[in-house]
């Protein structure tokens, strides 16, 4: 277990985000406490789901954060969404119902930039941007973001194992610098442990309809997209 150094990781898919997450909820529980992490935080894709079982794992109140992975159909960037209380959880359960209901199909959560503006009151945000797709359209975006949540928003810095990451880590603080938005740290987390890889590479091919074999560059990062020691 590390000492002294407090870092929750809050940027967890697990099962729940279906054809992206490679462990159970429950399993970061476990992992998360033998590394020494001071919380977690499951944010799956649209859905609140496996909040549950990774409270009930962690079994310390605090521990595990609830929280969704907020994906749009207008090409705005994935954001974080945390809730401080209770009418927030409320709000955020009502986001998420009403891009379930816009949808009309089951299992299909369709989200605007506007939806989150109409509920996001109360939730702890944290914008995760890719470098090349969202570069040009971030800076209006956390303006926007800043203006109408105040000091709730945050730049997520994710590596991408890349060799462009200092790089992007630089352009991404000035831009949230810029923004007055204070940035923080996650690896974007797929899997517990690294030996699951095997199993991100297999949902991610059965998502992408190719063999594993011809996946390539859709493939995550060698081995590097799960859960972290405070000092890694």
């Amino acid at each position: 277990m590390s000492a002294g150094v407090n870092f929750p990781e809050i940027g967890i898919r697990s099962n729940f985000s279906f054809l992206e997450g490679a462990s159970h909820p429950e399993e970061y529980a476990v992992a998360a406490r033998r590394l020494g992490l001071s919380g977690i935080g499951v944010a799956d894709r649209n859905t609140v789901a496996g909040v549950v079982r990774a409270h009930l794992a962690a079994k310390e109140n605090g521990f595990a954060y609830p929280g969704a992975r907020l994906v749009f159909a207008d090409d705005t960037p994935d954001i974080l969404a945390y809730p401080v209380d209770r009418p927030a959880w409320g709000r955020l359960c009502r986001l998420l119902s009403q891009g379930n209901l816009r949808s009309g199909i089951k299992g299909t959560c369709e989200l605007f930039e506007a939806d989150l503006s109409q509920w996001g009151e109360g939730l702890m945000l944290a914008v995760i941007a890719h470098p090349e797709r969202d570069g040009a359209r971030l800076p209006g975006l956390l303006t926007r973001l800043k203006a109408r949540f105040g000091d709730r928003v945050h730049l997520a810095l994710v590596p991408r194992y890349d060799g462009h990451d200092r790089r992007t880590f630089d352009a991404f603080s000035a831009i949230a610098a810029e923004a007055r938005v204070p940035v923080l740290a996650t690896n974007d987390v797929l899997m517990h442990e690294a030996a699951r890889k095997p199993m991100a590479d297999l949902v991610t091919a059965i998502r992408e309809h190719v063999p594993v074999q011809q996946a390539g560059l859709r493939l995550a990062a060698p081995a590097e997209r799960h859960l972290k020691g405070p000092e890694d």
